[in-house]
């Protein structure tokens, strides 16, 4: 397996060769803006790695941070098969035992994606992860994450700051183990007490709910 190199243009820019032809093609320029970078990754990549861009699906951690190349428990396939194979690159991670487990498999899992044609980045999200429920495809407890209220309990606080600190809190932990996506928050209105996902909304209150979700997405 081997990763992009960090080359240097005649021009003196400092980039990474993702796609290994030793030549800084605009993607890989860092001195272009998003959007010209986008828009020439965009013409160099083929209708099946363009339709892998499109699905999400869930992905494990290995125990000792290693990529899974088997059927995990809930995911049916190996990870270099989902990435390389069907350049899929946008997945759902679930449980994770300690911050340095997950950051040695984001590692593992950036290192297999830069194998890839054109070497893009793996996007990892999650579903809410820093409070108490224990509920696979809804939400997990903590563990190595700080513990806080669910959504309900930082909305019973009413304290608007209070939601914009969680939100800052829990952005600065999953950047450091390589979550870059967060499935949250749930901003339907609590309305129904049989719904299994009540725990993490923000109340029944639009008005209120509405100025929670603002602060949590400054956060």
């Amino acid at each position: 397996m081997t990763s992009a190199r960090f080359l240097t243009a005649p021009d003196g820019t400092r980039f990474r060769d993702l796609n290994g032809n030793g030549v800084m093609d605009p993607y890989e320029n860092p001195t272009l803006s998003v959007d010209e970078r986008t828009e020439d990754l965009l013409g160099r990549l083929s209708l099946e790695e363009k339709i892998g861009l499109m699905f999400q699906t869930v992905i494990e951690v290995g125990d000792d941070g290693e990529v899974l190349e088997a059927p995990g428990k809930i995911s049916k396939s190996p990870t270099t098969t989902v990435v390389v194979h069907k350049n899929m690159n946008h997945f759902n991670v679930h449980a994770i035992r300690t911050a340095r487990q997950a950051a040695t498999w984001n590692n593992n899992l950036q290192a297999l994606a830069e194998t890839t044609p054109h070497g893009i980045p793996v996007t990892i999200s999650t579903d809410p992860r820093h409070a108490f429920v224990e509920n696979t495809g809804v939400a997990f407890s903590a563990g190595p994450f700080s513990q806080w209220p669910e959504g309900l309990g930082l909305a019973a606080l009413d304290d608007v700051e209070t939601v914009r600190e969680f939100a800052e809190v829990a952005r600065r932990e999953y950047v450091a183990v390589g979550i870059r996506a967060a499935l949250h928050p749930q901003i339907d209105l609590a309305t129904e007490p049989r719904w299994g996902r009540q725990a993490q909304t923000l109340g029944q209150d639009a008005a209120r709910v509405t100025e929670f979700t603002a602060a949590y997405l400054q956060g």
